[in-house]
């Protein structure tokens, strides 16, 4: 097995969820996560089997994005019965929160381990447009893709991707809250605003102090969801499945609440300056950009890290 990483660039996607809990608005990193395991685990295992390709993390460029307020949280597919027992008083009242659509611009980088990278190469060749076109990303249409490319090499996805349109690497920021004793607190407080005292009057400051500041100045930080943790355990229910026709099938489910954390807004003009190939080999997972599932059984949890390979 070698390592490999696949480029899938300037990937312009309308109509996306900006909603990554009922708590957050941002770009929903489990969404992206779930692409790069659909790619993988179902499309080139089906089409492209004779690589063997194995998931090792992925990371996010965001060149560009908008939010929109959306219209209400309220189809019928999100009630109990999902449209096919009317008669029957198993229906949920469906909630009346705004949805948070939006669009997109964003460079997606995948971390494969290959068995035979001409498989990849032939899928690239003959399958890799076809399928951006037709997928969805985070509820998204893909409406515009750049040329998909493999590399071996960090270094030279470094000099491909300072190629592209400027844009914000997403890193990892769960190091601000992961030691303090309250993290939700800690994770509040890295977002917010603070008065700051001005000890000298604005009159005679040659450069007059923020009226506000933020606790960690000199990085990007905000809230969003990288995980789930079950509040129970799995068990089979009627009606939970919007892929089956059989209203009396049961599905495994449970119930669960989204894990949130520090995430990280980090300039890739920066952080992609022409280096040598010594220094560049390492920028991902130094950087703390790779991203990647990790499991907690003990707690139930489900959550995405940035733990070097």
């Amino acid at each position: 097995m070698s390592s490999y990483y696949l480029l899938l660039p300037t990937l312009h996607v309308t109509g996306c969820n900006w909603e990554s809990s009922h708590l957050t608005r941002s770009l929903p990193l489990t969404a992206m996560a779930g692409f790069a395991d659909y790619l993988v685990y179902f499309e080139l295992a089906d089409n492209a089997a004779e690589a063997g390709a194995d998931l090792k993390g992925f990371a996010v460029c965001l060149h560009d994005g908008q939010i929109h307020e959306g219209l209400s949280k309220n189809p019928l597919a999100l009630c109990k019965g999902n449209g096919l027992s009317q008669a029957r008083d198993d229906l949920l009242n469906p909630p009346l929160l705004p949805e948070v659509k939006g669009s997109l611009s964003l460079s997606l980088v995948v971390a494969l381990e290959l068995e035979d990278k001409s498989a990849l190469d032939e899928w690239l060749k003959n399958r890799a447009t076809a399928f951006l076109q037709t997928r969805r990303l985070a509820g998204g249409d893909i409406i515009g893709i750049g040329q998909p490319k493999i590399y071996s090499k960090r270094s030279e996805l470094a000099r491909e991707m300072g190629r592209l349109p400027p844009g914000w690497f997403i890193g990892n920021g769960a190091e601000f809250i992961s030691n303090a004793p309250d993290p939700f607190a800690a994770l509040i407080n890295a977002t917010a605003w603070f008065p700051v005292e001005d000890k000298e009057p604005q009159t005679t400051s040659a450069h007059p102090s923020p009226s506000k500041r933020r606790q960690h100045p000199r990085h990007w930080l905000y809230a969003t969801c990288v995980g789930y943790q079950l509040l129970e355990s799995p068990q089979p229910r009627r009606n939970r499945s919007h892929g089956s026709s059989d209203t009396n099938s049961a599905t495994n489910h449970a119930y669960a609440e989204p894990v949130h954390s520090l995430a990280e807004l980090v300039w890739a003009r920066k952080l992609l300056q022409p280096q040598d190939d010594s220094t560049t080999d390492n920028w991902l997972t130094e950087n703390n950009l790779l991203w990647r599932w990790e499991t907690d059984p003990p707690s139930r949890t489900v959550y995405l890290s940035t733990q070097a390979l």
